[in-house]
């Protein structure tokens, strides 16, 4: 090996920051003296001179004179910045135990791209693109400031990145505020109160990075030309630690994640990453000090603050950052108190908080279904959705204070040491790890929300099984008391999978008994999980368990998104392997499960706070059940409309979700309300899975309005929902699945009503993708038009989404639906519709509007009115022409009319389109009902 030069390592700090430092100053420099300032500082709000500062994205991307400096700088600051990646990591390397060094490098090596695009992708050429890396970088920087700090060889060193990493997180609230003021208050000069907050991340950014100067202070850099000599393979132990190997095989890791999983979704999916903050706990520092006072006052008040508190932000990416930080902080302030790690192997278990850990699991389950179904505390929430978002973050203070105060104490009784031989091995340790990663999933999945269970095993009406109220009740009742069990853990293993079978298996009560069965086989595995987790390597234990939690949550989206995903057709309607796999890992977890023992003192602790939970428990299953009877429907709905007449809608809520990332139930329902619609099918409404946190859409308009509820195929069968709301007795209703040999799967309802003491059919259904799959399209229209054909002598309307034009030929859904399902189209001069229509028989349609959705969804409310025939007469147009017959709205009767508030620029941003308001029509003289209702 001949060295050919050498040069200290502190160099590359000074070069990288050097070089940073100057392509944003000679950007800055450039942009006034190329006379553009005036042009850098105007925005969408504001212009020079109250705007005189412009913000960092203006400067380096909005102008040539500008952006050329700055872009082939930062180029040249690329080599140093990967050097100084490097070298932090062989200096902490040898420094630090397990593989930190190696986790920050890869988080450093992510940061760096990041950074590379938005630096690169300027704000004019890919607004989102730009904003999304941006976004990307600030979260990665906060994981690499923490782990860059805690692993830096001198303390002074430490202490300095500490208050530049304080400084950077202190400066991020300020900045998002000034941005809600700019962009949301549209106020004038806060775009230059935004970009002096933005310029300083960069200051504190490019400082905290020179501070690596000291850790390389005693390197040095060389350059050398390797020979084939065999004599110069290293050979002593601390050399052999370094192979390439060994990195490449990190790195392999990284990238196959970042490739096959991260960049195949849509980018927002990143946000998963939040889960595995736990492995951060591999560092023995940051380890202490999440077990500190001052760490578990800072965890928690930061998922506060930022999980919590982000609720206030005023766009959806604000508070998806604020959700990611507060998930990331919220699971370290869950998980680290769980176990104590003295020189790298003695583990103790802090078995005093696993019981109240799983009362609270109980607590907020009944605190959501109480607020019907909607979390009042989460960020989705406001107070006109029915957040309790103030009440939760004085709740969650006064909780800090609380643990500010307590004496520490905070893992009271010391819970003996546990040996190294107590330790499973590396293999039994990854088993426990995926296992409980597998029980999180599935808590998740079936035991956050009461209705969940029902929901998979609801088959319509008669009712053959049970409904929400009273037996969500039961449902919280069962989590509650499976808090405080104490089963053997292969026992509940045992039952976690039986009952997980049998609620896939079976509909109604068989389904719904065998799901209380798989809830309390699930949470009574946790606390023996959480007992064997405590006592191992935290970082490998609880890094594998956030993986193949993380893992699972996605593929069990896939088994419905599988049209979305690459390969997603590999899990396509396979829920049933995903429950397979889960409760095999959790069976194979248990089986290597060995609880950590504790002390006799500690055990009289853990005993005295059991029988707290106890008492909590009696009452939180009290308060459950007396809840559930309260909640039973005591007087029937009242329809809006009289003298034989109901109206029916069509509307495609998009998951109850608003364009302001709202929960949108509340809203819903006062537009349901003012449009005063007796039978309204909802579509992409099926909320009882993980990725929409387990709601229940219909709750809050069928409880606050008085309506029928059938929530149509459940989540177990694979599609995006549909479900019927009713004023008039549902007398009997089936479910369907259309067929879809290749796209998503399609799911309608056939239900019968009362209205007014007449039969009448509703069909309500969602066809597959807009263009992907014609085949797939032309299969489903053909089946709901065999089974509106098959009762074709009782009045019937349909509420559905076809994906079509209107007088389309066959083989598009149009004609196929209308002619073979012998129906009329409501208004065949709407010429506008793609996706939602009304069609009817047996019926004489007296009124017909389309009602802009505001900012609640992307698709509008239809709205058709029918009057039914006189007894003993029949609904049959003669023609198109007596059939469309339009009649203006002051020859009609009040009765027939729609709601005049609509009309104009409406209200809450609702107002009817396509015509100035509704459209009506005059039944034929043969009818008998001119005057109808006058």
């Amino acid at each position: 090996m001949t060295t050919l030069l050498t040069v200290p390592a502190e160099l590359v700090p000074r070069l990288h920051s050097g070089i940073a430092a100057s392509a944003f100053a000679v950007a800055l420099f450039a942009g006034y003296a190329s006379g553009i300032w005036k042009d850098l500082c105007t925005n969408a709000v504001a212009a020079w001179p109250i705007e005189w500062f412009p913000s960092v994205s203006a400067t380096i991307g909005d102008h040539p004179a500008s952006r050329s400096p700055f872009h082939i700088l930062i180029a040249l600051c690329a080599t140093p910045r990967f050097l100084l990646l490097g070298l932090q990591w062989l200096s902490h390397r040898s420094k630090t135990t397990g593989r930190t060094a190696d986790l920050e490098l890869a988080v450093g090596m992510a940061r760096t791209f990041s950074c590379g695009g938005w630096v690169y992708i300027t704000s004019r050429d890919s607004h989102t693109l730009h904003d999304l890396f941006m976004i990307i970088y600030l979260l990665l920087t906060l994981p690499w400031m923490l782990l860059a700090t805690s692993a830096s060889l001198k303390p002074q060193t430490r202490r300095r990145r500490q208050w530049m990493m304080y400084a950077f997180v202190g400066t991020l609230p300020f900045l998002i505020w000034q941005y809600y003021r700019h962009s949301v208050l549209r106020i004038p000069g806060s775009y230059t109160t935004y970009a002096f907050f933005e310029w300083s991340l960069v200051v504190w950014d490019i400082a905290f990075d020179s501070l690596a100067v000291d850790d390389l202070s005693n390197l040095k850099v060389s350059l050398s030309l390797a020979s084939a000599d065999a004599d110069s393979i290293p050979t002593t132990p601390q050399e052999v630690d370094w192979t390439t190997d060994e990195i490449t095989t990190g790195l392999q890791a990284v990238a196959a994640y970042l490739s096959d999983v991260v960049f195949a979704l849509a980018g927002s999916e990143l946000a998963l990453l939040a889960n595995l903050s736990p492995i951060l706990l591999a560092n023995r520092n940051i380890r202490i000090w999440t077990q500190s006072r001052s760490g578990l006052i800072w965890l928690r008040s930061s998922t506060a603050i930022f999980g919590l508190g982000c609720y206030a932000a005023p766009l959806p990416i604000l508070r998806l950052v604020g959700v990611v930080i507060g998930t990331g902080t919220g699971w370290l302030a869950v998980l680290s108190p769980l176990m104590r790690i003295k020189g790298g192997r003695e583990a103790r278990a802090e078995a005093q908080g696993i019981s109240v850990l799983l009362v609270a699991l109980a607590a907020a389950t009944l605190l959501k279904h109480v607020n019907s179904s909607i979390n009042p505390f989460w960020a989705s929430a406001d107070a006109a959705s029915g957040g309790w978002n103030k009440t939760g973050l004085v709740i969650v203070a006064l909780s800090i204070v609380e643990l500010s105060n307590r004496s520490f104490g905070l893992f009271p009784g010391a819970p003996s040491a546990v040996k190294d031989k107590a330790i499973p091995t590396q293999p039994a340790s990854i088993a426990v790890a995926a296992g409980f990663g597998a029980l999180v999933h599935l808590i998740h999945t079936l035991a956050t929300d009461a209705g969940t269970i029902i929901a998979w095993t609801w088959t319509g009406y008669p009712i053959k099984g049970p409904t929400l109220h009273p037996f969500g009740g039961a449902v919280l009742a069962t989590i509650a008391f499976s808090s405080i069990l104490s089963i053997d853990g292969r026992l509940a293993a045992g039952l976690a999978a039986l009952g997980s079978v049998g609620l896939y298996a079976f509909p109604n009560w068989s389904g719904f008994s065998s799901g209380l069965i798989a809830i309390v086989g699930l949470i009574s595995s946790l606390p023996g999980y959480l007992q064997t987790v405590s006592g191992l390597p935290p970082a490998h234990t609880l890094g594998w368990a956030m993986a193949i939690y993380g893992l699972l949550d996605v593929i069990s989206v896939v088994t419905v998104a599988y049209a979305f995903v690459p390969l997603g057709n590999l899990v396509r309607e396979r829920t049933d392997l995903v429950l397979g796999v889960s409760c095999l890992l959790i069976a194979a977890g248990t089986r290597c499960a060995r609880p950590v023992p504790v002390s006799d003192r500690a055990e009289r602790r853990i005993r005295r706070t059991n029988r707290y939970s106890t008492y909590s428990v009696i009452l939180l299953a009290a308060v459950s059940v007396a809840h559930g009877c309260w909640k039973m429907p005591r007087t029937q709905p009242v329809p809006y409309s009289k003298h034989r007449i109901f109206s029916g809608g069509i509307w495609t809520v998009h998951f109850g979700v608003d364009a302001a990332g709202r929960d949108s139930q509340y809203r819903m329902m006062e537009l349901i309300r003012d449009m005063e619609v007796d039978v309204v099918g909802l579509l992409e409404s099926d909320l009882h899975r993980m990725v929409y946190g387990n709601r229940d859409l219909t709750r809050t308009i069928a409880e606050e309005l008085g309506y029928y509820v059938d929530l149509g195929p459940g989540p177990n069968h694979h599609t995006w929902g549909a479900a019927l709301l009713s004023k008039f007795p549902i007398i009997n209703s089936t479910h369907h699945l259309l067929p879809s040999p290749r796209g998503e799967l399609a799911p309608a309802i056939h239900a019968t009503v009362d209205v007014h003491g007449e039969k009448v059919n509703v069909v309500v259904s969602h066809n597959g993708q807009a263009e992907e799959d014609p085949l797939d399209r032309e299969l489903q229209t053909t089946e709901l038009a065999r089974l509106l054909r098959e009762t074709a002598d009782t009045p019937t309307i349909f509420l559905g989404y076809l994906v079509t034009e209107p007088g389309e030929k066959r083989p598009a859904p149009y004609q196929i639906l209308m002619e073979d399902g012998l129906m009329n189209d409501i208004e065949k001069a709407d010429r506008s519709r793609w996706c939602e229509y009304i069609a009817f028989r047996g019926l004489w349609r007296i009124g017909y509007a389309r009602v802009h959705e505001s900012d609640i969804t992307d698709t509008e409310l239809q709205v058709g009115k029918f009057l039914l025939p006189s007894p003993g007469t029949k609904a049959v147009y003669a023609n198109d022409e007596e059939m469309y017959w339009h009649i203006g709205e002051t020859d009609i009767p009040d009765p027939w009319k729609m709601p005049a508030m609509f009309r104009d620029e409406g209200v809450r941003g609702h107002h009817y389109i396509v015509w100035i308001g509704p459209v009506y029509y005059m039944p034929p003289e043969h009818s008998g009902l001119q005057l109808y209702g006058r």
